[in-house]
């Protein structure tokens, strides 16, 4: 083996490496966002189940500042231990009715409805966009 092959095998290997970094980092971009969308879907599921099988007020508090998502008892004050901490390159942005709110919360009734209107949890990560919908009139969770 010269080192002229030599050369050009690693060159080779350069250029793959090259080609692969910018599929990777879109790749983990979008592992990102989906992960933060499921842990954000269970999340309001398990809050609008608890209201339901507790017969008691639960809900969603947003802390759009620590990036946080946590379940409480509505009635009681008590925070569940499940919380959902966004990365930090995802961003959330909280829609009531179609407006934006910067201190939200999902508050979910013993039948499983919401207490208002229904809200739109929109994540981005970069280009990037999930949106969860949690209908006003029957607390039903959708991802678009």
């Amino acid at each position: 083996m010269t080192l002229v092959e030599l050369l050009v095998v690693l060159a080779v290997v350069g250029i793959i490496v090259g080609m692969s970094v910018p599929a990777l980092t879109g790749y983990a971009q979008r592992v990102r966002l989906k992960s933060a969308t499921r842990q954000i879907v269970g999340l309001v599921s398990l809050a609008r189940s608890l209201a339901i099988s507790s017969h008691d007020d639960h809900e969603v508090r947003i802390d759009l500042a620590r990036g946080e998502l946590r379940v409480m008892n509505a009635a009681s004050g008590e925070a569940l231990e499940q919380v959902v901490r966004l990365p930090t390159s995802v961003t959330l942005e909280v829609q009531v009715g179609g407006e934006s709110a910067p201190d939200a919360r999902i508050l979910f009734r013993p039948t499983g409805a919401l207490s208002g209107r229904t809200v739109a949890l929109l994540l981005a990560d970069r280009d990037r966009e999930h949106t969860i919908t949690v209908t006003g009139t029957t607390g039903s969770v959708t991802v678009d």
